[in-house]
This record gives C-alpha cells, structure tokens and sequence, in this order.
C-alpha cells in the first residue's frame, strides 16, 4: 500500500498558521494585519524580458527552461519606515553595487548571468522583520531558504540563477515550509573506492578524466572517513584525520583505517563508532539510522547492493548489531522486523558465485539471508511485518531470476521487494576465471542482474510512494577487488558502479528532476593505497582508452585517505558549510558524519 504522510493534516495548519502570520499580505488571500504592506519583484530573463512582479513567495523567473536570470527589482509597499537593498554576482563582473528600492541590480541586454544574490532591509523598522529568499539553480533546483543578507545561488561555480522567491516575515519567524522542493534521497557508496581508482576507471573507459556524470555535479569535496577504531565511550585521539600530519611519510595513511561497518554507521546515522558496528555506538546502543527517519516521514525507503544483502554497508542503513559478521542475524532484522521497502542483494543460498545451482545445500549457505527457516519462507510469499504503520502485514515478494529484475524496471510495480540473484557473494567479482585478466577479458556471469538494472528496479518500486524515498546503492566489490590488488576487476567493479549512477542520473531526470531529488555519490573508504608509482603519492597514469593505465597497489588494505564526495539536487549547497575542513592535497573535506546531517535538515 501506498504510504500516506501521517502528519500531512499538521503540516497544513502550519502553513496556515505561518501565512496568518505573514507580513507579506495578499489582500484577497489572507485577513488584513494591524501593520500591512507588500514586497514584489520583479526578475529579467534571458529572451523573454522582464516578467510580470511577483510577491508572497511566488516564483519569478523560470524553472526547467535553461533560461538565466539577468536583472532583478525589488520594492516594499506602503511603509514608510521599511525599505529594501539588494547586491547581485553577475558573470564576468562579480559583485554589483549594493541599489534600493525599485533600481535595477545585474545587466539587461548584456547576455551575462547572474549568479548569486544578498537582499537586506532597510529602514528604522528593518530590526523587526527579516527578508527570507530562495534561488533557483542551474543543476541544483531550489536551494535553501536564506535571509538578511545571506548568499542565495553560487559563487564561483559558474552556474546560473534561473528564478527566484521572496517573503518578509517578523523577526525570528521560520521561513516558509518549502513543500514544492526536496521529496527524495539517493546515496551511492562505492566501497573502497579512492579518487584514483575513478581516475584508473575513466582512463580504461574513455582515455581522459572527469567522464563520468557525477564528476560533473555542482558541489565536491573531500570526506574523512575515520572511525573510533574500537570499542570505548569517546574517541581515541589516534582514530581521527589530521592534515597536519598525515602527509609527514608515504605509509602514514596505512595507519589506523575504517572498515566498512563503522564508516556505514557514520554515513547512516551521523555517528562514528567502533570497526565492526552496525548501526550502534561505542558503548553499543542502537543509533536511529536514515531508514528510520524516512519512515517514519512516511516515506519509502531500500537499500541495494552488489554484494551480500545483509553485508556492513546495507546492514548499517537498515539494521543494528554489534558484530556486522552476525550476517543471519542481520538479515532477520532486515527482513522480519525493520520496515524498509526494498531489500536486493546476492546470498542467494542455491546458487555459487558462477550461477550455477548447488547439487546439496548446507546451513551456513542460508547465512546471508536469515537462516532456512527465513528463506523458506520468502519463497512461499509468507513473510512479511507491517511496513507502513496501517496495521496489516505486508509481505514481502521475492524475485530471482535476471529476467525479473528486468521486467521490475519499469511498469506496475508491487510495494515491497526483495530481490536475491541467483548468485552467491556478488555478481561478478567471485566469477571463476582469471582475476588479474583486463578488464572484461573473463566473460560476465549472464545469469544475473547489472547493478544498473537492480538499481532501476528499485526505484520503480519506491517511487510507488508519492511522499517520496531514501535509496542506498553500494557497489560493494569495489573492495574486494582493491584489497586483492587485482586492477583489472576493480575496474569492472567500478564500471558497474558508474553504469548504476548514471542510471539513477537518468532516472531523475525522466521521472523526478534536480529540484526534488538529492543525489550522493562516495565511498566508505580507500582501499589499496592505489597510486601512479611505489611509494609515491601520485595520480595513476593514462595510457589511452582501453589500455591499462599505469597504477601501483602499495596496500592490501583500507587506508585513512580522503575519499571523494560528490552531490546535485536539493540541500546539496548545504554540504558547504560543512566542509571546514582544511588538507594541504585535498583543500575542504567534510566529516563522513556530515551525510546524514545535510540530509536530516531537509527532513526538518
């Protein structure tokens, strides 16, 4: 059943409430205050002009047209004691003279775009109020609310303003409750990965750099990405990233790394914790995850991977253990008692890892999807908790073969899947053959699903709920590959990845858009202190499209690197302000806990 957003009825008489208070009155709309006046304007857009004046929040401007801002007016009405300024970042010139009242801020004529924007009051009353504005973003959609004088747009990144609100509210009010905007999340994690293993991929794939679609995203940066390393009630001094002194010797990021479980634990609950927790504190007590908050937002929510269902990753999003090798364990809570929505991932207990079906089946086969019992039961469709808080049981539907994972992409979908390929550890990476051939040179296991593919599945599921979704998509390989130094199946592993980001890319813009859907591309961690030669911290090399670029393994293990992290969509200028880090290499860096943060203000 669809979800149904328990709290709409309370969000309404909220909003109610915040236009009764409004200062910004619409005479037709709301009852007359004991002070009344209007803020307008008015904005010139690229070949069509200056637009009729907008006021109370309404949208000036364009969205979804590509046409830039280029001019824009502002003016308050009818109070004497209240006035208005305003300052526009124009293309090529950078900040404007601060005007008043009416005047024309930016160019008109000139075909340069403005950029960014700051509104402040004037007057001797300007003290009561606050002017609250919202831009509209090329590649970005509605940024955040901001006010008095704040930045509204970009700065820097070249991109264009394309519409723009505005509301006047008394001092200390909320700004308005922009229902229009944020409704989805969806968090790619390539496990293991560093920058030069996307760097290693794009050679191999394309001959060049930055060729994938979210090495195009408006806002990156670097991320930390270190755990408590053990079991305790604080921080060891010794698990933290210090630029100061990581760079002092070449085996200095080998020293003290994350594993998986702790870095997902951060990522989904904005919480480091000891290596090997899932979804609890040092101290062990379960922390409330991303699923959780979704849910109970009365959203969808489902986790996906190329690897285990119930592996560190996945398990962090959804579960809580204190052992993330417990995989039965996990898997029960995951697919017995937590209200998660879609569940696909390998384990599949009847097949080995080259698809083909097991001649007997042993116990410690069913491990990674709750023991036989649980499975059993998936398959006979009778299992299944109340997912939606309606009070009724809804049961899980299992698919398993390659062909039902493609008819899943699209058309009817059913509310609640659990997908398992028939594939035991992971798609591709545990296929018998070579494993220090080029990459592609083994042929693929055709017998299951791309990531890609599991990825479009997912969202045709989810997207059922019109409040909206939490989706995390780990390419788990990654890893695996990396920790073995066998370059060519990372660069498969990595591949597969990119396909499934640029599906979900492709699945915004056909079915949602940049303005409502959050899109998070990261790893968990580095993994093989892959660099361009022994010994040195340096870039991989490029040798040509579909020539192995030159690339040095100095590590069979995870590293206390920097990892990337890249975003589009609503909130995703909010991960600025996080980024206070400072690394001589890197520049800014968030904190891996900085994730959940960005995205706990959009539930707000």
């Amino acid at each position: 059943m669809k979800k149904i957003r328990t709290g709409m009825w309370m969000m309404l008489l909220g909003l109610m409430l915040m236009i009764s208070l409004s200062v910004c009155v619409n005479a037709v709309e709301t009852k007359p205050q004991a002070v009344t006046f209007q803020s307008s304007y008015q904005t010139h857009i690229q070949n069509v002009g200056w637009q009729e004046w907008q006021s109370d929040a309404g949208v000036s401007g364009t969205t979804g047209r590509s046409l830039r801002l280029e001019g824009i007016r502002l003016k308050i009405n009818d109070h004497p004691n209240l006035g208005i300024t305003y300052q526009t970042h124009v293309q090529n010139i950078g900040w404007q003279n601060w005007v008043d009242d009416g005047a024309e801020a930016g160019t008109t004529g000139r075909s340069l775009r403005m950029e960014a924007v700051r509104i402040k009051l004037t007057g001797s009353e300007a003290e009561k109020f606050d002017v609250y504005y919202q831009a509209h973003v090329q590649n970005q959609g509605w940024q955040q609310w901001v006010k008095n004088g704040e930045l509204a747009g970009t700065e820097g990144l070249s991109y264009r303003m394309e519409a723009i609100r505005m509301v006047i509210t008394p001092k200390g009010a909320a700004p308005p409750d922009d229902t229009t905007a944020f409704k989805n999340v969806i968090v790619l994690i390539s496990d293991g990965c560093g920058a030069n293993h996307i760097l290693a991929t794009d050679y191999f794939s394309g001959g060049q750099g930055g060729i994938q679609v979210y090495e195009n995203f408006p806002t990156q940066y670097f991320m930390s990405t270190y755990s408590t390393g053990k079991i305790e009630s604080a921080d060891d001094a010794r698990y933290t990233y210090d630029p100061a002194t990581i760079w002092s010797s070449f085996d200095e990021p080998k020293n003290r790394p994350t594993d998986s479980a702790a870095s997902a634990t951060a990522m989904a609950t904005g919480t480091k914790t000891y290596n090997g927790a899932v979804g609890v504190d040092p101290n062990q007590n379960n922390l409330r995850n991303l699923t959780e908050d979704f849910e109970a937002n009365g959203k969808s929510t489902g986790v996906v991977t190329s690897v285990e269902l119930s592996h560190a990753t996945p398990a962090a999003f959804v579960a809580h253990d204190t052992d993330r090798s417990n995989y039965s364990g996990i898997a029960n809570e995951m697919i017995r008692d937590s209200r998660i929505d879609v569940i696909m991932g390998a384990g599949n207990p009847l097949y080995n890892d080259d698809s083909v079906k097991r001649s007997s089946i042993e116990a410690e086969h069913y491990q990674f999807v709750g023991g036989q019992e649980t499975w059993e039961a998936l398959e006979a469709g009778a299992l299944g908790n109340d997912a939606d808080g309606d009070g009724d049981p809804d049961s899980w539907q299992l698919i398993q073969t390659k062909a039902d994972f493609e008819a899943l992409q699209s058309g009817a979908a059913p509310d609640r899947v659990i997908g398992v390929p028939p594939v035991y550890t992971t798609l591709q990476y545990g296929r018998t053959g070579d494993v220090n051939a080029q990459p592609f040179a083994v042929a693929l296991n055709n017998q299951v699903p791309s990531l890609a593919t599991m990825a479009r599945a997912s969202l045709n599921v989810l997207d059922n709920n019109e409040e909206g979704f939490f989706l995390m998509i780990e390419g788990g390989a990654v890893d695996w590959a990396a920790s073995k130094n066998q370059s060519g199946r990372m660069i498969e592993e990595e591949t597969a990845f990119n396909q499934a980001v640029a599906a979900v890319c492709d699945w915004v813009e056909g079915n949602s858009s940049w303005s409502e859907t959050l899109v998070i591309v990261t790893s968990d961690h580095e993994t093989g202190y892959l660099t361009g030669s022994s010994g040195i911290y340096n870039e991989v090399v490029n040798n040509g499209k579909g020539v192995m670029p030159t690339m040095v393994w100095n590590s069979q293990s995870h590293t206390n690197q920097l990892v990337p992290i890249f975003a589009k969509g609503p909130g995703s200028d909010l991960f600025r302000k996080y980024a206070v880090g400072s690394d001589p290499v890197r520049g800014a860096y968030i904190n891996n806990t900085d994730i959940p943060r960005v995205i706990r203000e959009l539930l707000k």
